[in-house]
C-alpha cells in the first residue's frame, strides 16, 4: 500500500495482507473481491501517514489479541467443567473486566488529539470495531476532546 501524504509532501509504502485488509478494512472488501488470493495488489492512499500506520498497528494487534482470546477459549474448554453441557466451552470473563478491547489489548491507542481523526478514518474504511471504540472512548472523555 502506497500512502501518499500530501500535507507532508512524503510518500510512506507498507505491506499488509490482503486477508487482513479485507477482514477488518471492509472498504476494500467489494473491490478485492475479484482479484485473486494469489495477484498482488498495488494500492496508492492519499491520507495522513501516521494515522493510516496507527491504523495498521491496531489491526496487527488485534489480530494478535483475537488470536490470543481464542487460544485462552480453547484452553478453558479443555478438562472437566470447561463446557456449558453442550459441548461448547465456555468464555469466561477477561481478567481486564470492564475495559474495552482497544484498552486491553498492547496496541496503539486512542488519545483525546487522536481520536476524532481515527475515528473518522475508522468510518471511512469501515473499521467497525474501532468505530465502536471510538465512539465508547469520546462518551468517556467528550469534555477533554471538545477542548481540543
Amino acid at each position: 500500500i502506497h500512502v501518499i501524504d500530501d500535507s507532508k509532501n512524503e510518500k510512506r509504502d507498507f505491506t499488509f495482507s490482503r486477508s487482513l485488509l479485507v477482514k477488518y478494512m471492509k472498504y476494500f472488501d467489494k473491490c478485492l473481491k475479484k482479484i485473486s488470493d494469489q495477484d498482488e495488489i498495488d494500492i496508492s492512499i492519499h491520507c495522513d501517514a501516521v494515522i493510516f500506520e496507527w491504523l495498521l498497528n491496531y489491526i496487527f494487534s488485534m489480530e494478535e489479541f483475537e488470536k490470543k482470546q481464542q487460544g485462552n477459549n480453547v484452553l478453558k474448554g479443555i478438562g472437566g467443567g470447561g463446557t456449558d453441557g453442550n459441548s461448547q466451552p465456555k468464555i469466561e470473563p477477561d481478567s481486564g473486566k470492564g475495559k474495552s478491547a482497544i484498552q486491553q489489548y498492547n496496541g496503539p491507542k486512542l488519545d483525546i488529539k487522536n481520536a476524532v481523526t481515527i475515528l473518522i478514518s475508522a468510518d471511512f474504511l469501515k473499521i467497525d470495531r474501532l468505530v465502536k471504540e471510538c465512539l465508547d472512548f469520546f462518551v468517556e472523555h467528550i469534555e477533554e476532546i471538545s477542548k481540543v
